[in-house]
This record gives structure tokens, sequence and C-alpha cells, in this order.
């Protein structure tokens, strides 16, 4: 560098001419220039400046210092002397396309007498680089390594893109960066994000045909023949001194990769660094890590959800099925128990979770040998009848199915279906008693109505033969006897007819509130007399219920009837209450409580009185009760009793309307 500069020194010799400081600056290297001290025009420069500034010699030659950097030589000549190594770190020098590139200054008089100053310039960006070649991947461990490993983390795939680049982007100062990736199964690629002054040169998207001529690591420079893809020509179109670009690949990088993912390029006006094309390699190899880390996040999470819908099912399934099913574990530990297990063994799944399974199923030795199997991948259809023990200590009669589960080819537990076969035969048996009370039914409708026309002849008899005799007639009174037992006989039998033909219902929406009110102002007349206070109490959202009115009026009827027969010796109270219920179904249901505070009903007799024909009264049918009990049951509802010395409460549940029979009714 010294000996350049004697050369240009007139102590040494005369003064040289243009050609000879055209060749002297040419083995600068660095953009070097001199400059007329008094004009500020610039005398003579080297390729180099060309490189950096993108214009001509000859422009450059028509141009003074001021069009290229914001100071004169004076104001350079100043800097020098309050800087120590006579550099100014970052001025901003214009380029041919007006772009503004900061870059290092380094100006030397000559000697004072000598007309002309030496000015040399370094891209800011390539002095750092250089600087720190040795250095750079050290650096890049040391600093930002985390930061590309923190972004890998980063559950938004756009999001962690656009932090690799802003690495880079520190990286590889001065330079604009981009990031592209392939569209679906198109070879076709398109941009996800940019960073950078030059942002808009990168093209939206590039072509398949561009594909092949970027599927290996490369670098364009100024003045060398463009790669003849969109990308590159863009590049020079804008005035770009470089343009790199890095393949990203689902495993590693080169002409081995797996999978063509997509692309990481960066340019600049400036020349490129020279570990670009390492430092590119890097910032691909995460952002290919993210990219196929957003792939399998994706692909979990649609299994994933695959996965929760059939839990689903198997819930739904678990929840509705009529058979008990329990799970258990490798180890034959109890998993979980579904609502039929539970109400079947009388256990809540919670309390018997993690207990061997022959602490619960007890009652069989053909359980265990099953369940053995069933690990091995052996299922069992049916173990047969068994005989097996509730909590209580009942014992029933079930049929037990073991199934083995499996887990992508593995077995990871098994699966006992419990069958109560007792239920089914008290269902079966429960059928048949009531077909044959359908069959008995019938054959005593025919009965009463052959036998109700014979009495009515014997009571006209009677009624003839009682006015034919004078009224103090010894045999008056046997026929007056005789005459009741007709009417008595003639009640009973319309009772029975009735109890036979129970079923013709119309069924209507019914506000029960006003529905019992109603009848409880008819009878107000009987209870003053056998002094009873009745009451009625009801919430005022009570739900309406379906109903024939005709039929429900004579339960309460009955009811209300048997209660003032209890109550009419000393009087007392009857009352009504009214409120919605939960029912096991999970329906709406009104609930309707009728209290009376008579003598009671004897334990013995309370599980009779819905029987038919079943009566303490000496003038009683012992149909009215079961009547009731037979228009409930056809309302799907239901009715029960619970008596003590001193008051008796039948309790009825009516299924309430819902908003879509009440929309449709």
């Amino acid at each position: 560098m010294q000996n350049l500069l004697s050369r240009l020194r007139p102590s040494t010799r005369p003064l040289i001419n243009a050609e000879e400081l055209d060749q002297i600056l040419h083995m600068f290297d660095k953009a070097a220039l001199l400059v007329d001290k008094s004009s500020q025009e610039i005398v003579s420069t080297n390729p180099k400046l060309m490189e950096l500034t993108a214009y001509t010699r000859d422009e450059l030659l028509s141009m003074e210092i001021g069009d290229l950097l914001s100071l004169d030589v004076k104001g350079l000549l100043a800097i020098r002397k309050t800087s120590e190594d006579g550099t100014f770190p970052r001025l901003e020098l214009t380029t041919r396309h007006q772009q503004k590139v900061y870059v290092s200054v380094q100006t030397q008089p000559l000697s004072e007498t000598n007309p002309w100053a030496l000015i040399t310039l370094e891209s800011v960006t390539e002095r750092i680089l250089k600087k720190a070649s040795d250095d750079l991947v050290a650096d890049l461990l040391n600093h930002q390594l985390l930061a590309l490993t923190s972004a890998t983390q980063n559950s938004d795939p756009e999001e962690a893109l656009e932090q690799v680049l802003e690495i880079g982007r520190k990286l590889l100062p001065e330079s604009t960066l981009g990031l592209y990736v392939v569209r679906g199964q198109q070879p076709s690629m398109r941009r996800i994000t940019t960073i950078g002054e030059h942002a808009e040169v990168f093209p939206a998207e590039i072509a398949s045909a561009d594909v092949n001529h970027l599927i290996q690591p490369s670098i364009w420079h100024k003045g060398e023949r463009a790669i003849t893809t969109l990308l590159h020509q863009s590049a020079r179109s804008a005035g770009f001194s470089y343009l790199a670009s890095a393949p990203i690949g689902e495993r590693g990088m080169g002409p081995h990769q797996k999978a063509w993912l997509g692309l990481v390029i960066a340019g600049g006006v400036t020349p490129s660094p020279d570990n670009t094309l390492p430092l590119l390699n890097i910032l691909a190899g995460f952002a290919a890590a993210i990219i196929h880390n957003n792939v399998l996040l994706t692909n979990l999470r649609r299994r994933l959800i695959g996965y929760k819908g059939q839990l689903s099912i198997w819930d739904a399934v678990q929840e509705n099925t009529k058979d008990g099913v329990i799970t258990i574990s490798p180890d034959m530990l109890i998993q979980s128990l579904n609502p039929e297990a539970e109400l079947i063994l009388g256990y809540a799944s919670a309390e018997i979770k993690g207990l061997p399974i022959d602490n619960v199923i007890i009652g069989t030795d053909r359980l265990m040998p099953a369940l053995q199997r069933s690990l091995r991948g052996i299922p069992t259809p049916s173990l047969g009848n068994t005989q097996l023990h509730r909590r209580d200590g009942a014992s029933f009669t079930a049929d037990l199915e073991i199934s083995p589960i499996l887990s992508d080819g593995s077995i990871i537990g098994g699966l006992i279906f419990i069958r109560d076969l007792s239920e089914n035969e008290q269902i079966r048996l429960r059928s048949q008693q009531l077909e044959q009370r359908a069959l008995l039914g019938e054959v005593t409708a025919i009965f009463a109505h052959e036998v109700r026309n014979p009495i009515n002849n014997i009571n006209m008899g009677l009624q003839l033969l009682e006015r034919a005799l004078d009224e103090d007639h010894p045999e008056q009174t046997r026929i007056q006897s005789m005459l009741e037992d007709s009417r008595r006989l003639t009640n009973l039998m319309d009772s029975v007819l009735t109890f036979s033909r129970t079923g013709n219902y119309k069924f209507e929406s019914i506000d029960i509130e006003q529905f019992i009110e109603q009848i409880l102002k008819r009878w107000r007349p009987r209870f003053r007399r056998v002094n009873i206070q009745p009451h009625l109490k009801a919430p005022s959202d009570l739900p309406e219920i379906l109903g024939d009115h005709r039929s429900l009026e004579q339960v309460f009827t009955n009811i209300i009837s048997n209660a003032v027969n209890a109550m009419q010796d000393g009087g007392g109270t009857f009352a009504v209450k009214l409120s919605e219920a939960d029912h096991p179904s999970g329906k709406p249901t009104v609930q309707i409580d009728l209290s009376d505070t008579g003598l009671g009903i004897p334990k013995e007799n309370q599980e009779k009185i819905f029987e038919p024909f079943f009566t303490t009264k000496p003038d009683g049918t012992g149909l009215g009760l079961a009547i009731s009990k037979q228009i409930i049951t056809a309302h799907r509802g239901n009715i029960t009793v619970s008596s003590f010395p001193g008051g008796t409460t039948f309790q009825i549940q009516l299924p309430a309307v819902t908003p879509l029979e009440t929309a449709t009714s």
C-alpha cells in the first residue's frame, strides 16, 4: 500500500498521467478513487469502485465525490483527524440505482502540494464478514444457534420461518432474504416471507419450469451469465450484486435429499459475503426442520381428532349398551366400568378403579383363564350361564364375553361384557304374566257382559214383586236384601267392564295444576261436611302433561274418595303437592303427591292395594286403585303409595310435555 502511495506523490517523480493512475488504482484490493481536492471531481477510479457503485468508469469520471458520498474531501479529511485509524465506519454511498449502501471510508492526502486525495471504500458488510471469516461458524453457534433452535419450537410455522429469516438478516446484513415452499403436490413454489430493503424484488411464485435450476445450492454474481429463472432475472433487473439460493430438503441438502420442500434465497446490491452459501445452507436446514415438524404436528393433530372421534363413539356405545362393560389392564387391574356394569354389580367405577378384577367379579373360576387367553389375543365369545355376586352379596345369573383390546397390533388390555340373564328372565316372566292377565281380562269382560243381563232381569223381577206386595208384607225385607245384592253385582260388573276396556284414550296437553284445582273444587262441599281442609301447592313454571282428561279424572277421584273415607270420622287435611322430578331416563317429569291424615294403610296391605279385587271395605269392588294404576301406566307414568299410622301419600309421576310435543300437538 505504501509503495502504491509513494508512486502518487509528486516528491518522488513528476506528476503521472491518467493511464498510469488507472494502472496504480487497479492494484488496490478495495474500491479506490482519486479526487481533486479543489474541484471535488473524481480524476481516476478502479474496477472495484465500479462494481460497488454500478457506475461505468466514464460516468464516475464525470462526477464529484459529493455525488457518491454525503461529504466532500474537506469533510472526509476532517473526520479522518478525529479517528485513530483514519476511517469512518458508516457513511452512505448512493449507487447508480439510487440505493443506499453503508461503506467504510479511508481518506489519504498524498501531500500538501499534491492536488489529489486518495479515497478507498469498503462495504461495511464485506468488511465485517472478511474480518470474521475465520470465526463465522463459531459466532453462529455462540450467538444464533440458540435462537434458531428456539424457532423450531414455535407452534406457528409461518412465524417460525420469519424468525429464521430475521436471524439470517443478522448474519447477512445489507442483504434481502426470502423463503419459498412447495405448493402441495405441485413442483411450483410460493413465497412465504421476505425480509430486507428490497423484498419486492422477489417474485410471489416460482414456476415449476424454474425449479430444476434451483435444486442445488448456488450463487450468482453480477457480471456473470444469469441463470435463466425468473428469480435471477428479477435480481439482475434490480441491480443486485449477487443472488444466492439453498434448497430446503426433508433430509440434508444436495442431490440425495429425500423430499423437496422449498428454497431460501439471499441477495443484495453489495458484494456477497464469503460465507453466504454456508449460512444459507444452515438456515435451510432449520427451515426444513420447522416445515417437517409442522407436517408431523399436522398429521398428529389429524390422528388425534380421529382418535377423539373413535373415543366419542366408544363412550356412546358404553353409555347406551344394555350390557355391562369392564375394561382391564394387561396386569388384570380394572380400568373402568360403564353405567350398566355399575348398575349390575352395584359398584361405582371410581371406587374400584385399579383393583384386581377377581376382587370384584366373584363366583366363577372360568374368568381368569379366559382373561389370560384374551391377553394372548384369543377372545372368548361366551362363558355360558355363570352365577356371579353383586356388591350386596346377592347372586344372579349372567353370561360373560371376553375380548382383547388391540392398538397398532399390540394387546393393551381386555374387555369383559356382562349380560344380566336374571333381568331377562324377569322380563320374560313379566311378559308371560301380562299375556295371561290380558287373556284373563278378555275372558272376564265377556263373563261380566254375559252375567250383567241376567242380573238386570232378576233386578227387574224383584222390583215388580216389590210393587205387587203390600208394604208390610213379611217378604218385603227379603226382597230388599235381594235388590241390594243385585245392585252390588251390577256395580261389580260395571267395574269389571271398565277395568277390561281401559285403553281408549285421547291424549292432549293438560295444565295439571288447573286440572286438579277444578277436581278439588267439586269436592269442596263433601270436604266441608266431614271437616277436611284441602291444600294445593305448585310452582309457577310447572310444565304441562300429556294425558286423557276423563281417565285421569277417574284416577284422582278414586284417590280422593279413599282419602275422604279414611278421614270421615274425625276430619283432617288433604294436601296435593305438584313439582318437577328427576326421571332415570332423563326425560322431564311432573310429580303429584296426594297426602291425607287418615288412619293409614297397614304395611301388609300396601303391596296389595293395586291388585284387582283387593279391598278392605265391606261394599268395595277392589278395582278402583287397580284401574288407577292401569291408567297411569298407560300414560307412561308411575304410581306408588307410602303409608304410616296417621297418614298416607300416593305419589304419581307423569311425563311432562316436551317443546316438540307442544309444537306438534
